[in-house]
């Protein structure tokens, strides 16, 4: 599977959606998986093999991949004009604005730095569209593309779990200052349950205020970890 720019049959205008965290002080740790139907934990994912001879060195496919494979986790961070940009957390490639066609699949490519960035729209469901001007004037989306699948269009209805949907599933997410005062904390998710490396000290609580336990398998939902004086909203997959 690979990645392609899709012309969007509108262009929206919403702000960008508050359940993505951009990266400062706290950096957020996402795996970005498509929404199309029947590809669950499909992850977008950098295959560069750090080789500069190597044919997938600028390239980012759609592959199935487990949840702590750094090649498929991202953080988001503030570009210019209200943009985001979207880093690997295994080679620090940024998502470039740009895509083509490699033997059978339509690519993303990806740059060591200078990525201008993308507006991120909310789909609904926790998915998102990405939308860029790519080097040839054009505003696109980022969308899940197979050239044997034929064409790909803007869908007309069902956005939210179609080519053009992503849903953005943190992982990880290090907060940099403990309950203590010093140290680092790493909140990390995976299999519906969250923990907390680097301090003892903190609790769980769900989209109601209702505090929950830390030791069981949560259902699919927004969470809220609270370690000292620090609150953070975290997606369950």
């Amino acid at each position: 599977m690979g990645l392609a720019l899709l012309t969007p049959a509108w262009l929206a205008g919403q702000e960008f959606d508050s359940e993505l965290q951009l990266s400062s002080d706290v950096v957020y740790w996402y795996r970005i998986c498509t929404a199309a139907p029947g590809l669950d934990g499909f992850a977008m994912t950098d295959v560069n093999t750090g080789s500069a001879s190597d044919d997938y060195q600028n390239m980012a496919f759609v592959l199935p991949t487990e949840t702590d494979d750094i090649r498929s986790q991202w953080k988001l961070t503030a570009g210019e004009d209200g943009k985001i940009i979207i880093t690997n957390r295994a080679t620090g490639n940024q998502i470039a604005n740009s895509s083509y066609w490699y033997v059978d699949h339509s690519i993303t490519a990806l740059t060591a730095s200078g990525a201008s960035g993308f507006t991120a729209t909310s789909l609904g469901d926790y998915a998102f569209k990405l939308e860029s001007v790519e080097d040839d004037g054009v505003n696109r989306c980022l969308a899940l593309a197979d050239k044997d699948a034929g064409t790909v269009f803007y869908p007309e209805s069902g956005e939210s779990e179609s080519a053009i949907a992503w849903k953005f599933f943190p992982v990880e997410i290090e907060t940099g200052i403990g309950s203590m005062g010093t140290g680092r904390q790493v909140i990390s998710v995976k299999n519906g349950r969250i923990s907390v490396a680097g301090s003892t000290e903190w609790q769980l609580f769900n989209a109601s205020g209702e505090e929950m336990p830390r030791t069981v398998s949560l259902p699919t939902g927004i969470y809220l970890v609270k370690t000292g004086q620090k609150a953070i909203k975290i997606l369950v997959p």
